[in-house]
């Protein structure tokens, strides 16, 4: 919630005077209460929908027309119940801020104020009557040198004079609006140290102590009557200091004695005032920073902690349980501060998995059991909750290239954090895990992650197929508290068809026959490292009967599919069409023509004409180079033949298309000599050449060529090459005519020994 929602802040000015002990009460621009301030004690169902509290703010204090509550900025702000008007009196960075510092069970609250001279650290305080609308400076050096502030119940402030010895005695000061009263208590040692206020009611106050130095340290605590400035009872709190907070009720006192100076295993107190009779002890574990209090006979204690913090070995949870034992009750998931209230109640700033974050009332229900009424929310979910995300209903792989910036804003980062993003069509996922909340993280509320478009198929990184995909996160809060959120959502994955992919993912796919007849697919997909970029992810058989073909290439998207296809040439020279799924697999074949036995060498893959559509090349027995261009038909996916090289070709012993390998216009090709010299001829885009030029000689150790398309992802057609011990390397291209390849990369695709695998396409 932002501070401009909240309502304005009424500004006070107060004229502080140390030559006074107090100034005379002046009115402030309270906004009236619309509702009497008796009726508002009890307004919490009826205003908790409109009472708001800024999210990480803190209870300090409760009276009966409203609370006291601090807020990330430091702001120390009133909030009235009849009509959640709110009034800043201070604002301390780095205070600790606690109902004993600026006042208990009351509508008078006290800022206490830091002197930089002579006398205790806190000398002078402004008391703020909340119900009146009156504010009065007090001066505790009227009364004594040597008097500090250390808290305030009701309009009693509790202060603390160091004496001769360096001893401390305890003061109880009655400010009228007018004069101080200074009463000392009676009944504390001679030698008490570090004298604090732990709890209090609405007549009586319980101060802790020590005595002794070093290993004699003892701790104490003290209960004080307000009317009398007596102590009543002493307790031994062990050697430790006691818990930060201890609770006070009309009939019970409790505290947590610490068993170690850190640890989380603490014995709890619990005595009742009016009895000489021993504590009731009880060990608990899993108790670091314990909140305790007392509404009724039921005694509430929990782990501090804020709703992004914790660990769920610790005792999170505002647990109530009977002041002589029994069974304990859950109130609110996760609390950070708990007061007292003047009613007997209490006020905890914590959180309901139902009602969220915000403060509660905690009092004595029908059943005499404590029972939690929300009074004003923050806004903020208890459980984890996926607020939003950023996926888009359209990925295009082409565009982004293997880097898919995705997040999700959660309300809390305190969580394991699981993203799947699965392939609807072959189960294929890539699964993400995080654990925001252990260290920084440059977006509070966010959970990025950048999706390489890639999918782990038996361990092995595939790219993503084109098509439908479900993305699922799971976040499990880290602290226990509440469930796994689990959100889920759809996207669709394109790209445009490539040269080599049958498997409609974007990276090539190698076809290969064996000397059986059977015809393999390898998946291949490129790698981040420098040693193998471009590696085998699945090996698949298309099928067996290949024998009968001798010539077998992929084309590239002729058929108007939506994935690459193959043309391939029987003995009695009929080319037939194997139209691509999509899936690694074909529709049944289709008759393209007879007649082309009288090709030599048959090449597919580059767009030659500039229509977007991949063509085919293919020599004759004379040495002439014919185009055949795609149509986008099935029924007939090529167009008649037109001669496009008239003569030469005859000396080239493997011609291969490779598309736009030299950033021409056009799609290119590639042809070796009879010498081992590789020529490039650049494609104009009209279906004709620029003059060839020589890429470089040594090509002849390689028994296949394949024109693969883009391995490397990086917009430019790449080269396959394989040697005669079955090794296959890989060339990535440039886009520059004068060297279109880069030096020869390895990669993890193999073929096998010299004749296992006859043809490579």
């Amino acid at each position: 919630m932002t501070r401009q929602r909240m309502t304005a802040a009424v500004a006070i000015g107060v004229a502080v005077c140390a030559a006074t002990s107090a100034m005379p009460a002046a009115a402030l621009p309270f906004t009236e209460a619309t509702a009497s301030d008796a009726a508002a004690q009890d307004a919490d169902t009826t205003t908790a929908a409109r009472l708001q509290i800024e999210a990480g703010s803190e209870i300090i204090g409760s009276g009966a027309t409203g609370f006291l509550a601090s807020d990330t900025d430091g702001d120390v702000r009133w909030t009235r119940y009849a009509d959640g008007s709110s009034t800043v009196l201070a604002t301390e960075r780095g205070q600790p801020k606690t109902t004993e510092r600026y006042g208990a069970l009351s509508d008078t609250v006290f800022t206490p104020a830091f002197n930089q001279g002579d006398g205790p650290g806190y000398v002078t305080a402004t008391a703020y009557d909340m119900a009146a609308g009156t504010a009065s400076a007090i001066d505790l050096r009227t009364l004594s040198r040597t008097h500090g502030y250390i808290g305030a119940v009701g309009d009693t402030i509790i202060a603390s004079a160091t004496t001769a010895t360096g001893a401390q005695t305890a003061h109880l000061v009655r400010h009228d609006g007018t004069s101080l009263t200074d009463r000392p208590v009676a009944g504390l040692p001679g030698g008490a140290l570090d004298i604090q206020v732990k709890g209090a009611d609405a007549g009586a106050v319980l101060l802790s102590y020590r005595t002794g130095e070093l290993e004699e340290t003892r701790w104490h605590l003290a209960l004080v009557d307000l009317a009398s400035a007596t102590v009543t009872r002493t307790f031994d709190a062990g050697p430790h200091a006691p818990s930060p907070d201890a609770a006070l009720s009309g009939t019970h006192v409790a505290w947590f004695e610490a068993t170690q100076p850190f640890g989380s295993t603490m014995v709890l107190n619990v005595a009742e005032r009016g009895s000489s009779t021993p504590p009731r002890r009880e060990t608990i574990t899993g108790l670091w920073q314990p909140v305790l209090n007392l509404t009724g006979n039921w005694l509430t204690y929990a782990s501090a902690s804020e709703l992004h913090y914790g660990d769920p070995q610790e005792r999170l949870a505002l647990t109530a349980v009977p002041v002589g034992g029994g069974v304990p009750r859950k109130l609110l998931e996760q609390v950070s501060t708990i007061v007292p209230s003047p009613d007997g109640s209490l006020l905890a700033m914590g959180g309901t998995l139902a009602g969220g974050q915000g403060l509660y009332r905690i009092a004595p229900g029908t059943d005499a059991a404590p029972a939690v009424t929300q009074v004003a929310s923050t806004g903020v979910p208890t459980a984890v909750t996926v607020l939003g995300h950023t996926v888009p209903s359209t990925i295009d792989l082409d565009e982004n290239r293997g880097a898919v910036p995705l997040s999700w804003r959660l309300s809390r980062l305190n969580v394991t954090f699981t993203a799947t993003i699965r392939h609807t069509r072959t189960g294929l996922a890539d699964v993400g895990h995080f654990s925001p909340g252990n260290g920084q993280n440059p977006h509070p509320e966010r959970i990025d992650y950048t999706w390489d478009g890639t999918l782990s198929d038996n361990g092995k990184a595939v790219n993503a197929p084109n098509g439908a995909y479900t993305w699922t996160v799971e976040a499990k809060p880290t602290n226990g508290i509440g469930p796994t959120a689990t959100v889920t959502g759809t996207f669709t994955v394109h790209r445009k068809p490539a040269p080599h992919d049958f498997t409609d993912n974007g990276s090539p796919d190698v076809l290969a026959r064996d000397k059986a007849g059977r015809l393999w697919l390898e998946d291949t997909a490129s790698s981040p490292d420098h040693l193998r970029r471009l590696n085998a992810t699945r090996t698949r058989l298309v099928g067996g009967g290949w024998q009968i073909y001798n010539s077998i290439e992929a084309t590239g998207n002729i058929a108007g599919g939506a994935a690459g296809d193959l043309v391939a040439r029987d003995t009695a020279g009929v080319l037939w069409l194997y139209q691509g799924r999509g899936d690694g697999t074909f529709t049944t074949r289709v008759k393209i023509g007879g007649g082309w036995q009288g090709y030599r060498h048959i090449a597919a893959g580059s767009d030659l004409t500039g229509d977007g559509r991949p063509d085919l090349v293919a020599t004759d027995t004379a040495g002439a180079l014919w185009l055949h261009r795609a149509t986008g038909n099935t029924a007939a996916p090529f167009a008649d033949r037109k001669k496009i090289g008239l003569s030469g070709w005859q000396t080239f012993n493997s011609i291969q298309a490779t598309g736009n390998i030299a950033g021409g216009a056009a799609g290119d090709l590639v042809a070796r000599d009879t010498a081992g010299v590789l020529w490039l001829y650049q494609g104009r885009g009209d279906g004709t050449f620029t003059t060839r030029v020589k890429i470089g000689a040594g090509w002849q150790g390689y028994t296949h060529l394949t024109g693969i398309g883009d391995g490397n992802r990086d917009g430019r057609p790449d080269l396959f090459a394989t040697s005669t011990d079955g090794t296959a390397y890989y060339y990535q291209g440039t886009g520059s005519a004068a060297a279109p390849f880069r030096k020869r990369e390895s990669s993890s695709v193999f073929f096998g020994s010299t004749g296992s695998y006859n043809h490579i396409a």
